[in-house]
């Protein structure tokens, strides 16, 4: 290599190092605006689904409330006195497993649902179970896998639905 050639390529290496270390600090400087982007709405997110489930307790709570009869301390509606163990039949502290609740909770609504949905009615209705979304997205998927119930994907999100509702439309 020539004197001139050498110093020429050194030139252009010189220049590409300084664009590359450019580009490496705007790719990490935009990752970093992303990633905390990212932090906001994921805490926006868990707000919301927080509120989500709040505000269905406090709909469940007018809606019964709103019927004729329903006085506090009166016997709850059949849906949910199936899904616990009667104190005088002999189950006394037996209480009904997971997927039985969850069965219970998708036969009692006609539309799909979310497991972030399920799993804040569960909360509201059972407060000391374990109504943590990703317990409660296994067992769906568990009766998913039983056939007691169905999956149907909409757009990122996954909704389900009781085996037997498929075919009966919704009569709310």
């Amino acid at each position: 290599m020539s004197g001139s050639a050498a110093t020429e390529f050194t030139s252009v290496q010189s220049q590409y190092e300084v664009q590359v270390a450019g580009d490496l600090e705007r790719n990490e400087a935009e990752q970093k605006r992303i990633r905390a982007e990212i932090g906001t709405l994921q805490g926006q997110l868990e707000t919301l689904e927080r509120d989500h489930g709040l505000l269905l307790g406090v709909q469940r709570v007018f809606a019964e409330g709103a019927r004729p009869g329903a006085v506090r301390g009166a016997k709850p509606p059949a849906r949910r006195a199936s899904a616990k163990a009667s104190p005088k039949g002999g189950t006394a502290g037996k209480q009904p497993s997971l997927a039985q609740l969850l069965g219970t909770l998708l036969a009692a609504h006609g539309e799909p649902r979310s497991a972030a949905e399920i799993s804040a009615e569960l909360a509201a209705d059972h407060p000391r179970r374990n109504s943590n979304v990703n317990v409660v997205r296994n067992a769906l998927e568990l009766l998913v896998a039983k056939s007691q119930a169905h999956r149907s994907k909409q757009n990122n999100s996954v909704f389900y639905t009781h085996a037997g509702r498929d075919a009966a439309p919704a009569s709310d």
